[in-house]
């Protein structure tokens, strides 16, 4: 995988992944992968909380995809 830095757009793209094909903001790079977030948007009708769901996930479960132009941290 391409190097990845802090703000880096991210998917997995491993398929037994909960998580697939999910795409997530790097918070964290670490030697053995990265720990990211994905933005969880306040609900119509109230039911979730808003907020950023995390991840740890190591190199082989994910791809670079792009660079986030915004963050939430």
């Amino acid at each position: 995988m391409e190097p990845v830095q802090v703000g880096d757009i991210i998917q997995i793209t491993n398929e037994d992944d909960p998580w697939f094909p999910s795409l997530l903001i790097v918070s964290e790079v670490k030697s053995w992968g990265v720990q990211a977030y994905t933005i969880i948007p306040a609900s119509n009708t109230g039911d979730e909380k808003p907020g950023n769901a995390y991840r740890r996930l190591k190199y082989e479960l994910v791809t670079k995809v792009g660079t986030a132009a915004v963050t939430a941290g």
